[in-house]
């Protein structure tokens, strides 16, 4: 067996790492929450083992990808495949949206709205817009639950150096931020 196999021959091995690893910041999530077009295996090629991804499109048009990684980024992959959809299983509960003061820029972009999300499984998440008069997009970023372990301004610096540097939560959107403390649950931490 060759280094780049060091979990052994199981396919389902690799692919619970991978979920080891989304459950790291999404602790809900399942395996049957995988997008459904993906499979994974360990195939032979000229005589070697190799780590192999199916995409499925419709009955009967399948491609084929031989990923030719070491384990770790092996399971990375299928951790890049599948995180997204992991999240969108997640329903949004509840909602804060930091009261925003005109003309915040981010990277040349107007701030639109910077939220703060529950959901239903559980989880915290923030999603955040910009845009101009023609254009703009959102972020979504899942928080990990261990952000959350320490008090708020630990959880703020810790949030600010995982996100995107422009999405940062800066002392003027915190200002404008009332309740956002006690909607993350800090309020009864003192």
């Amino acid at each position: 067996m060759e280094e780049k196999f060091i979990y052994g021959m199981d396919i389902n091995t690799y692919i619970e790492k991978a979920l080891e690893k989304i459950r790291i910041v999404h602790p809900w999530a399942t395996k049957d929450m995988f997008r459904e077009n993906y499979s994974y295996a360990i195939e032979e090629e000229n005589g070697k083992p190799i780590f192999v991804s199916y995409f499925t499109w419709s009955p009967g048009e399948v491609d084929r990808e031989v990923r030719d990684y070491d384990a770790e980024k092996f399971i990375q992959s299928i951790v890049r495949d599948n995180e997204w959809w992991v999240e969108g299983k997640n329903e949004v509960k509840d909602i804060y949206a930091i009261p925003l003061p005109a003309g915040i820029s981010i990277s040349g972009w107007n701030l639109e709205r910077y939220e703060f999300r529950t959901h239903i499984l559980g989880g915290y998440s923030s999603e955040i817009t910009v845009g101009d008069r023609s254009a703009g997009g959102s972020r979504e970023f899942f928080i990990p639950p261990s952000f959350f372990e320490g008090t708020y301004d630990e959880f703020i610096k810790k949030y600010n150096e995982y996100i995107d540097s422009p999405f940062m939560l800066d002392q003027t959107l915190l200002e404008y931020a009332v309740g956002l403390k006690e909607f993350l649950g800090f309020a009864s931490k003192g």
